[in-house]
């Protein structure tokens, strides 16, 4: 049986996006590290503002606090380069979620699907424009709420009960609350 049938293909940006996702869920150490010595750099730079270093530290500790995706956003922009100068196409696939597992079908359609079964699915996400699912910390999966239409709830409520798992949020707590409360109507 199947439940939701999807069709993804990647640009840059959903490279971009699902790079600040991975790094929201599975850096958590790196971004508070980040901040401290982000914030330690500004107080010493501060206080040492009559040296040439003291400026130094300042910018060094605000590039820190405000670069939180430098690293993701390198990485996402070398693979896209990477797949624009072979010429290639950039990936596209078919998420098939059937009743015990997500069949993941590449595009064009000249391969079998691999099925990830739910409960191999590490981690979940959500933005504005994309659920997330991660079968690790190295690669994960785009799905555009677009193609979901009006059963983007049904379909959250859905996964999460396959996987045992809630998706982590990038958006803020006010829309978070409003997704809440548009879930609990649907059910």
């Amino acid at each position: 049986m199947i439940h939701y049938n999807v069709t993804m293909q990647h640009t840059e940006h959903t490279f971009e996006k699902l790079a600040h996702m991975q790094y929201d869920l599975f850096c958590r150490g790196n971004l508070i590290a980040r901040t401290m010595l982000g914030m330690a750099a500004v107080v010493f730079g501060v206080v040492n503002l009559g040296s040439w270093w003291g400026v130094l530290l300042i910018a060094y500790g605000s590039f820190l606090a405000t670069g939180k995706y430098n690293s993701a956003n390198h990485t996402a922009h070398k693979l896209a380069k990477q797949i624009k100068d072979s010429g290639m196409d950039f990936p596209a696939s078919r998420y098939v979620f059937r009743e015990n597992a997500v069949e993941i079908i590449p595009l064009p359609e000249n391969t079998n699907g691999v099925p990830l079964m739910y409960k191999e699915i590490y981690r979940l996400g959500e933005d504005l424009e994309n659920f997330y699912m991660f079968r690790d910390q190295y690669g994960g999966y785009v799905i555009p709420k677009a193609e979901l239409g009006e059963k983007e709830g049904d379909f959250r409520v859905f996964l999460e009960k396959k996987t045992g798992q809630s998706f982590h949020a990038q958006m803020s707590p006010l829309l978070k609350l409003l997704r809440k409360k548009t879930t609990q109507k649907t059910q």
